[in-house]
């Protein structure tokens, strides 16, 4: 076979010295089973095709023939086409970063990728608060195996076709590709795929699509940064370089950032990311480092923001449950009464559009107004912007 470097996209090359016969047929079987997993509705229909029509239909075979894409995922380990140096190799780490064990997985990669990721020691950790725990593996497989697989979709062919997954015992598992990323940030992959030039190995990426071994709508990314959410483990972390990209995922859950965590459960999958940066050591802005503070879940201590060690615990009823006006009135109840500042420090703390303070206020303004004709709170006394508002004993003002 001709050398990738010659091609836009090597992976969509017909072989002519390939025909089914140079596919494994276990990686075959199991790509149909993956394509009717995520294609319910077409299932029944497929059991119907064999497989050179299965293949052509989902994108793996061009014009009828073998690609370099299907040998790459499904070709016979010993059929001698690709180089050998396409292969997914596992590595296992000590504490001091001596190898301890490692394996090389060649043939189709469909497989080799399971396998790889199924060498990962996995063990059981307990998250949530005492009296909620529940135990959850420390490493999720299908993200590791998203993750294995993007970077085979993804990677530069040119350097030979090596993904590494670098396990440290008992710390982490890193995935390894190489070739250059994209000109963005992975945490803007959150928002959605971005709109840009067709991606290296279009090919080989669509046909992964086909059978249902990647998402189709990009968002593989994303669905890392959800995998670790969900979890609430600490999320993933990109090394971007020249030529080299790689992912790590912790097995460890300790500290503050595990603590809040823990406690809160009313944070969205940005916050999160938020106190992750943090908890690392890493840039965040001012405005957000803010927000955090105003839903007690940092602190500035000597000039240097960190998650606050009581996590918030005790403003979560009265300022992030329920809708505003039930916020509201939860805070009368507990205090008696409520200023407009109390409402702008709910509505703060509330807040996920990051609102100027004068912007609060003026909706902390309008809030009580609406409830004040609603009937239902009430000016005890004060001046406006220093007046106690408590709960309404009468009708509706107008």
């Amino acid at each position: 076979m001709d050398s990738p470097g010659l091609y836009d996209d090597w992976t969509g090359n017909i072989v002519k010295d390939a025909d089914v016969r140079s596919l494994d047929p276990g990686a075959v079987r199991a790509a149909r089973a993956s394509y009717r997993e995520r294609f319910p509705d077409r299932a029944e229909e497929s059991d119907g095709w064999d497989d050179e029509t299965f293949l052509a239909r989902a994108g793996v075979f061009k014009r009828g023939r073998p690609t370099v894409a299907s040998l790459i995922l499904l070709g016979k380990q010993d059929a001698g086409i690709l180089p050998s140096t396409v292969c997914i190799r596992w590595r296992l780490l000590d504490p001091d970063g001596t190898v301890v064990d490692s394996r090389t997985f060649q043939g189709p990669m469909l497989l080799a990728s399971s396998q790889a990721v199924s060498m990962v020691r996995n063990w059981t950790c307990t998250i949530g608060p005492a009296d909620a725990a529940r135990k959850v593996s420390a490493y999720r497989n299908s993200t590791l195996l998203e993750a294995v697989r993007n970077a085979l979709a993804h990677q530069d062919f040119s350097y030979g076709g090596t993904v590494d997954v670098v396990e440290r015992e008992s710390e982490s598992v890193t995935i390894v590709s190489r070739g250059s990323f994209p000109q963005r940030s992975p945490e803007s992959f959150i928002a959605g795929p971005p709109v840009q030039s067709p991606p290296r190995n279009r090919f080989l990426i669509s046909a992964m699509a086909g059978i249902g071994a990647v998402p189709a709508s990009g968002t593989g990314i994303r669905s890392m940064y959800l995998g670790q959410a969900s979890r609430r483990f600490p999320m993933p972390d990109f090394d971007i370089q020249d030529d080299r990209v790689s992912v790590r995922f912790s097995g460890i859950r300790a500290g503050a950032y595990a603590r809040v965590l823990d406690l809160r459960e009313d944070l969205d999958l940005r916050t999160m990311m938020d106190l992750d940066r943090l908890a690392k050591l890493r840039y965040l802005p001012d405005r957000r480092v803010k927000a955090l503070a105003r839903r007690g879940l940092v602190e500035v201590l000597d000039g240097v923001p960190c998650i606050a060690s009581g996590a918030g615990q005790d403003m979560l009823s009265a300022f992030v449950i329920g809708t505003e006006e039930e916020a509201v009135l939860a805070l009368i109840d507990r205090n008696g009464s409520v200023t407009r500042s109390d409402v702008s420090d709910i509505l703060a703390a509330r807040d996920r559009k990051e609102l100027t303070p004068d912007q609060v206020r003026v909706k902390a303004t309008n809030l009580l107004q609406s409830m004040r004709r609603r009937g239902l709170v009430e000016k005890a006394d004060g001046s406006t912007r220093s007046a106690r508002y408590v709960r309404s004993s009468g009708p509706a003002q107008e």
